[in-house]
Order: C-alpha cells, then structure tokens, then sequence
C-alpha cells in the first residue's frame, strides 16, 4: 500500500519502519520543547498524510515514552482519511507524566503511526437489544 504524504519543509524526517515485521511506523517531531511535570503541548511533525480509502490513521505512543515519562495527551490519535489538506499538519499532543521536566528535542521520534482498516455502519435504533443484562461494567473480571 502506497501512503501519499507532503513534508512541509525537506528537513522533516520521513516516516519509516524501523524493522521488518514493525506493525506501526516511526514519526518524529520538528521542533524542541521542555515540557514541565504535568505539563502538555502540542508539537509539529511537518507531515500532512493522505490515508487511504477505508483505513485511519492511529497515533500511538512509542514504548521509550514510558521511559522517558511522556506519552500522547489524548491516548491515541485518530487521523481521518479528509484530513489531508495544504495546512493539515500532523501535530503530536504530548503529556509529562513524569517528576522531572523532559525536553523533546528536534527530530525525535516521539510517536508511531499505523494504518488500519475500517468498517463503517449505518445505525438503526431498536426498543430493546438484548435478552439479558451482563451486570454492568467490568462484569467479566
């Protein structure tokens, strides 16, 4: 699968796979910020991306942030496949989890993207849709 992506600038790092069998795909940042403890911020990539047809594009954060005391502020990021216009930047919003500041420097990679297909319903509203209660949430242990 071919995704059509821009770089804003030709400094911005390109997205790459790191391995063979990665399921998701590197994406850094294009600019440096200290973030205090507790503290969020949103940070350029320079990257617009054209997702395809029938898939997202899910921003997720990279195992080393669990090291470094930052993750995504919003969990995970969902990149729409309209959302590929001339300003439709990726940014990263970023959290400091941790006790000390963290300084994200230009160029790192600080989150990973994957490509994943989706299915779209159409909605149709029932009286009823079960014969039972489960019990509630977290039921199953």
């Amino acid at each position: 699968m071919q995704i059509s992506i821009r770089r804003l600038s030709a400094d911005v790092p390109m997205p790459e796979y790191k391995t063979v069998g990665a399921c998701a795909f590197d994406i850094a940042v294009i600019e440096e910020k200290t973030l205090l403890p507790g503290e969020r911020a949103l940070l350029n990539t320079g990257l617009v991306v054209a997702v395809p047809p029938g898939y997202v594009l899910l921003l997720c954060s990279r195992s080393s942030g669990a090291k470094k005391g930052i993750r995504l502020a919003n969990s995970v990021g969902v990149i729409d496949q309209d959302y590929c216009g001339p300003n439709d930047e990726l940014k990263v919003a970023l959290h400091n989890f941790g006790h000390e500041p963290y300084t994200v420097q230009k160029g790192e990679r600080i989150t990973q993207g994957v490509i994943v297909p989706v299915a779209r319903g159409t909605f149709v509203e029932q009286t009823e849709l079960a014969n039972q209660n489960r019990g509630g949430f977290g039921t199953t242990g």
